[in-house]
């Protein structure tokens, strides 16, 4: 394993640690209030920081400075990297800690060597972006489907599972195929609606593999697409759904933004979603009236 101590191009190497170790992306900030980002985190950073910004990581001494290294590990018999060991150390107590580890499933990454981390002008760029939160039983999941294709006239694709013979697929369907889609053990990972037909669906695959294909994360980022994930299911609680869309994206660090019509589509959606679901739970929390009852009656029963 081969160690390398983070240095800044301007020689400064204590900073300020703000880390999303889940999604395995960093920011290093220096005294003299420059910011880098960790290895490929810029690929990732701005998309994951529009729901809030990381706070920074102390040390249980209360001081919030370290010097940090990195700990390569190469693939065996390989010169590309296999994963990166973020350590820090404290600059007051010089307590050592394990920050995250940084798998790459990619190549090439000999690249990290050279640049461990990319200075980073402005790291907390924000955009139009919502991430709608939702409890609902399956006739509240209904409901959504039909009010996306009958009253806002919404093109819908899925990206699925299909059973039993467990294929993987990414298409456009219809209203009555999402329905089916959904009654077989919610087996889908993804819906997207738009208001223009997709006409080149390939543009939305990752891959091909022998079950098919895999679709790419995120889709509606960048695209003019409204996704509603999978439902989570929370133990004691019930289904959860996520609605996500954005009206503007960053392009090359800059904020773009998609057409008026379809912020003006989103809009609408939102004024539905408030006279359909009880928004009672919070802003952006739409639950099904049903759901949002036995949700409530187990938060009181918490409290």
């Amino acid at each position: 394993m081969l160690s390398k101590a983070i240095i800044t191009p301007g020689g400064e190497n204590e900073f300020q640690l703000r880390v999303l170790k889940e999604e395995r992306v960093g920011l290093l900030s220096t005294r003299s209030g420059k910011s880098y980002l960790i290895l490929d985190s810029l690929d990732y950073w701005y998309d994951l920081i529009q729901s809030a910004f990381p706070k920074k990581k102390k040390c249980s001494c209360s001081n919030e400075w370290f010097c940090v290294q990195f700990n390569y590990q190469h693939r065996a018999g390989e010169v590309d990297i296999e994963f990166v060991q973020v350590i820090a150390t404290c600059t007051n107590c010089t307590k050592l800690s394990k920050v995250m580890t940084i798998e790459f499933k990619y190549s090439p990454t000999l690249q990290f060597l050279e640049q461990p981390i990319q200075y980073c002008e402005n790291p907390n760029i924000k955009y139009k972006y919502k991430e709608l939160n939702c409890y609902w039983k399956y006739r509240d999941l209904e409901l959504f489907l039909q009010s996306m294709t009958a009253n806002l006239k919404l093109h819908i694709y899925c990206y699925y599972s299909k059973f039993p013979e467990n294929t993987r697929h990414f298409e456009k369907v219809s209203y009555e195929k999402a329905i089916e889609i959904t009654e077989v053990n919610h087996r889908y990972f993804d819906f997207y609606f738009s208001v223009n037909e997709v006409t080149d669906l390939s543009k939305m695959i990752a891959s091909y593999i022998d079950s098919g294909v895999v679709a790419k994360e995120d889709l509606w980022r960048r695209y003019e697409l409204i996704h509603l994930s999978s439902p989570l299911s929370i133990m004691g609680y019930g289904l959860l759904y996520y609605i996500h869309y954005c009206a503007q994206y960053l392009d090359k660090g800059n904020v773009a933004n998609k057409s008026l019509e379809f912020e003006k589509m989103t809009l609408q959606l939102e004024s539905w979603l408030k006279t359909a679901f009880v928004t009672g739970r919070g802003k952006n929390c739409f639950d099904g009236e049903e759901a949002h009852k036995h949700v409530m009656a187990k938060l009181n029963l918490k409290r």
